[in-house]
């Protein structure tokens, strides 16, 4: 239900803001609303009785009521309106995180509700009834001076939408991208997928919730505020920025909101709209410190990522589709493409949404496709996986496949970002998996060839293996005796290849913005790196001090351990 203020002019500005959502909707394409006036803080003083428009369910655009409290001086940031709130739509959670953008009318000359700026931060304080407020002249880019009279802000206020929600991520994948946004001071909470209910495209207007994303489809990773102001199809939103990072090309979406959950707890974990992205409207097409601003129109670039996996035991196959925000052309402003951290949180989610409850012991293989424009150049590899358990992620138990697959996908993909010879366009990534339960392992137990050879000769080795709690196997494979090799000569034959890297590790990596060093300097090496991204899992030989070499892969197997094998080398 909505809350209107209890002046007439709170009436009267309901009735503004009514009619300019009635002429978005009947107005052409290329028309929109007007965000109305705007007081100039100037003119802002203590004690003015306000009200604020936002969305706490659904569509519906609600109000409370706010108090200027007084003009403060925050930190490096300059001038934010100190503000208390009250009334049915912000009891009993308070300002909530989703809140950020919320428009603040104040009744001007004659009592014509002027826009004073947008609900951007909390305080910290129990019951979250109190707030800053960013100016409406710093959100349209003017630059505003604190009164000199301006007491400062002793403590840290925090913005209302510093965490980036995310959905579709299984509770280990969503644990292990927790704990590496921590290192780089980011906050990640879940949320609903997409709303299943068929809502109509909402008109951004003041009030309206809004949000922008840098992925949509399965894995969805975004903000939601509110819009604050529009003129013409550029629209205003949050009051702080998402990033901070500039000139930006992510889609602009309207959002529905399913609640606001009560948590009026002072610290970080308090109340928060449960909502998600609803329609792309148009694209964010920058990034400030005072604002995020977009226009109502084209959408933007986005990558396609398609992720279909297998079940080799139930024969069931699922495909899941992610579209990842371009900001190539822009130069990638966050340092790296949002598709290196989106690629493997798709990878990891298909392989734990292939099985119908993650078994202890897993075994798959996963080939990924990454195709350029440049040249029509395709990356690819393949690899396989055997696992049991946590997989590499003891502490938020991500399945071995998952986390293998993840890895790899992070690795592979993050190489694109370190290339400096030029900027390369992703038209398409895909990737294949291949899933079934227990282990396609087997351990040596011993190896034996022929005792006396010669140099540059072929001999069989007959390896005795144990099937992962099964049978006993000989496997029997050639093997080429060095040429230089003389008299009496000890062998080490090795199984398996080097686990993959920690997906925790991967992603701490790219939220540092990746590496520079030994990147690729040309489409053949980045082709090279890219398939040289798993590891070697066959069997490798060592003669004395040699370096290893690949003898055997059994294409349905990997093999672990190490046996030695003695040979007495003559010449030819």
């Amino acid at each position: 239900m909505a809350y209107a203020g209890k002046d007439d002019w709170g009436v009267m500005r309901k009735g503004l803001i009514l009619s300019a959502a009635c002429a978005a909707l009947s107005l052409p394409a290329s028309a929109a609303a007007d965000g109305g006036p705007i007081m100039p803080l100037s003119q802002v003083q203590a004690g003015m009785d306000c009200t604020a428009d936002t969305v706490v369910q659904g569509t519906t655009i609600s109000s409370f009521d706010v108090h200027v409290i007084n003009v403060v001086e925050q930190g490096g940031e300059g001038a934010r309106i100190l503000v208390s709130v009250s009334g049915p739509a912000v009891t009993p959670s308070g300002i909530a995180e989703g809140f950020s953008g919320s428009p603040v009318y104040c009744p001007g000359p004659g009592g014509v509700p002027e826009n004073i700026g947008a609900i951007s931060e909390k305080i910290g304080q129990f019951g979250n009834n109190k707030g800053l407020v960013t100016p409406i002249q710093e959100m349209l880019g003017e630059p505003v001076t604190p009164p000199s009279s301006a007491p400062r802000l002793a403590l840290r206020a925090r913005p209302l939408s510093d965490p980036l929600m995310v959905s579709g991520l299984a509770p280990s994948l969503l644990s292990v991208l927790r704990r590496a946004g921590q290192h780089a001071g980011r906050t990640f909470a879940a949320a609903p997928a997409a709303p299943t209910l068929d809502f109509p495209v909402q008109p951004l207007v003041p009030g309206a919730s809004v949000a922008t994303s840098y992925s949509t489809g399965t894995i969805a990773m975004g903000a939601v505020g509110t819009v604050t102001y529009r003129n013409g199809n550029t629209v205003y939103a949050f009051g702080h920025p998402l990033d901070d990072a500039g000139r930006r090309s992510l889609p602009l979406e309207d959002a529905y909101v399913y609640d606001v959950i009560d948590n009026p707890s002072a610290g970080a974990g308090g109340s928060y709209k449960l909502a998600a992205p609803g329609h792309t409207v148009g694209t964010l097409t920058s990034d400030t410190p005072n604002a995020v601003i977009g226009r109502v129109g084209a959408a933007p670039r986005m990558i396609p990522l398609d992720v279909t996996a297998r079940d080799l035991d139930t024969r069931q196959t699922i495909t899941e589709d992610t579209q990842v925000a371009d900001e190539s052309d822009i130069g990638n402003p966050l340092g790296s493409s949002m598709l290196s951290t989106i690629a493997p949180l798709a990878v990891g989610q298909a392989a734990i949404d292939v099985f119908d409850g993650a078994p202890a012991n897993q075994s798959g293989a996963m080939c990924l496709r990454v195709q350029l424009r440049e040249r029509h150049t395709l990356l690819k590899f393949c690899n396989r996986y055997s696992g049991t358990g946590g997989g590499g992620e003891l502490a938020s138990n991500v399945p071995a496949l998952a986390s293998g697959a993840a890895s790899d996908a992070a690795s592979a993909v993050s190489l694109i970002d370190q290339v400096r010879f030029a900027t390369l366009h992703v038209v398409k990534v895909a990737a294949t998996i291949t899933a079934r339960r227990g282990l396609d392992v087997a351990s040596i137990l011993s190896a034996r060839a022929p005792r006396i050879v010669r140099a540059g000769s072929h001999v069989k080795v007959h390896l005795r293996v144990q099937l992962y709690r099964s049978s006993i196997r000989t496997i029997t494979f050639g093997l080429q005796i060095p040429h230089g090799l003389r008299g009496r000569q000890v062998a080490l034959l090795t199984g398996g290849g080097a686990e993959s890297d920690s997906l925790l590790a991967e992603l701490i990596g790219l939220f540092g913005g990746g590496g520079g060093g030994g990147a690729p300097g040309s489409l053949a090496a980045l082709k090279a790196a890219f398939a040289a991204v798993p590891s070697y899992d066959g069997l490798s030989i060592v003669f004395g001090k040699q370096l290893p070499h690949h003898v055997f892969r059994d294409p349905k197997l990997v093999i672990n351990g190490s046996a030695p094998l003695t040979f007495v080398v003559k010449g030819k």
